[in-house]
């Protein structure tokens, strides 16, 4: 019999990947429990991309710098404490995530079941029928046991409908006024990254064909968009690198014609917005974190994929020009030759 809880805690402090993959558990939990007060601790560079109401009553904002800090924490339980939880659901399951889960003081502790760093003996890990499936599955089976329905996967975002205006602005204003394909050439961990030369060349084959391109990461990769620019220094590439903000990133990508990228949290946002998507995977495997619940998204697979002898320089520019353009190409058929049109390029 499902319980009727009041006030409950979600416990998904980063990265970007990881709490997009969180937003169907949110989804599914709100629509059973439509009452109920939800708050969602996060740590503050990714808090931009929750949702606010109905979906999330409020953000709880934990600071990583000073989590080891015993006056922090006392401070941290002081305030969830004061908020009388009758549930909390940690579905990140790893140490820090078991701190914020203990000091809750909510006696009702659950987490999804990858229980990590001996998170386990702060939440009990829930265990469903995907445990071997999709993170985000997994993390669905934490809801089913609470009782929720499942019947789709839905990412709800924070509104960005002022951003994709000022995206539109600065898409204009460098150029861009038609369809663009989305490439981000960084990830966490160096073993996942597809080599510059390569993102360049692809960058420069798209270009050729007049086909505009976006170069798109964090501040702290901008030497890597210079890098791609040098290589295609066509008008057609455009390096947006550390110019857009969590929200301005969603509306790139849901304005986008196709997403480039390898395992990374801005493809993760570009499968929540429904957008085409190539990804080129390796050391990590899709089945488990790639792009889900988005009927347009194709994987391409590095030799030797999920082993230590994985390269991602197995993936050859060739082959994912190909798919790129055979997706854009399927694109047209669809929207009778309005969605996206390659043209004569200018220089």
């Amino acid at each position: 019999m499902k319980k009727d809880y009041q006030n409950i805690l979600i416990i998904k402090m980063s990265s970007l990947g990881d709490i997009i993959h969180a937003l169907p558990s949110l989804y599914v939990l709100r629509k059973t429990y439509p009452k109920a007060r939800i708050t969602w601790a996060v740590h503050p560079a990714f808090a931009g991309i929750l949702p606010g109401k109905p979906w999330i009553d409020e953000i709880y904002l934990v600071d990583r710098k000073r989590i080891r800090e015993l006056s922090y924490l006392r401070e941290v339980h002081r305030d969830l404490k004061a908020r009388h939880f009758d549930l909390v659901i940690d579905l990140q399951m790893i140490a820090k995530s078991a701190i914020i889960s203990f000091l809750s003081g909510c006696s009702h502790r659950i987490g999804y079941q990858d229980g990590r760093e001996g998170s386990f003996l702060a939440s009990r890990p829930i265990s469903g029928p995907h445990r071997k499936g999709h993170i985000i599955e997994q993390l669905l089976d934490v809801m089913r046991y609470l009782g929720c329905d499942v019947p789709d996967i839905e990412f709800p975002l924070h509104d960005f409908s002022h951003e994709r205006d000022q995206v539109k602005k600065m898409l204009s204003e460098e150029g861009i006024e038609g369809p663009y394909v989305v490439l981000v050439p960084g990830t966490r961990g160096e073993a996942k990254k597809w080599p510059v030369p390569f993102w360049g060349k692809l960058a420069d084959e798209l270009s050729k064909r007049g086909i505009y391109n976006v170069i798109s990461g964090t501040a702290g990769e901008m030497e890597m968009g210079k890098a791609i620019k040098e290589l295609s220094p066509s008008s057609h590439t455009v390096n947006l690198m550390g110019r857009t903000n969590l929200l301005q990133l969603a509306a790139l990508e849901r304005l986008a014609s196709l997403h480039i990228s390898s395992d990374t949290g801005p493809l993760h946002i570009a499968n929540a917005v429904h957008t085409p998507i190539l990804a080129l995977f390796g050391p990590t495997l899709p089945d488990r974190s790639g792009p889900y619940g988005n009927p347009d998204s194709h994987v391409l697979l590095a030799n030797h994929p999920g082993t230590k002898e994985c390269r991602m320089d197995t993936i050859p520019v060739e082959k994912v020009l190909h798919k790129a353009l055979d997706i854009l190409e399927s694109d047209i058929e669809e929207h009778d030759g309005t969605y996206y049109q390659p043209q004569q390029p200018v220089d």
